[in-house]
């Protein structure tokens, strides 16, 4: 589906948007126009929503293993309702790589493929 984003510090997907399971995600609601707001609401039944700051500093470049989140730092509120949905937030200085637009999921390089991310062993 479709999404445009419209806020110029969110200049891709990543940066805006994270899955964390097949049913929750991480976003930030205002870097969406209205229809992707619309399409995202109407397709992830569980979204938390990231505070403008927290956004800013790439919290939804996280990256996901398991129940695991791994972001910048910076990110307090956020890694609060990680905690109580039962994930395990890490926080790591990452404010340089932020500077070059990116963060903790921009540094990865996946070598497991594509596979690994098909969450085959979620429970809610």
């Amino acid at each position: 589906m479709p999404l445009e984003l419209v806020d110029g510090r969110f200049y891709h997907l990543d940066t805006c948007f994270c899955p964390l399971n097949p049913t929750t995600a991480l976003w930030f609601p205002a870097a969406f126009d209205d229809y992707g707001q619309q399409v995202v609401r109407s397709n992830v039944p569980h979204l938390i929503e990231l505070e403008e700051a927290e956004a800013a500093s790439f919290a939804a470049n996280a990256v996901i293993v398991g129940r695991h989140v791994v972001t910048n730092t910076g990110c307090p509120h956020l890694h609060e309702q990680l905690r109580a949905l039962g994930f395990e937030p890490h926080e790591t200085p990452l404010s340089e790589f932020v500077k070059a637009g990116g963060s903790a999921k921009c540094l990865t390089l996946r070598l497991d493929g594509e596979e690994a991310a098909s969450w085959k062993n979620f429970t809610a």
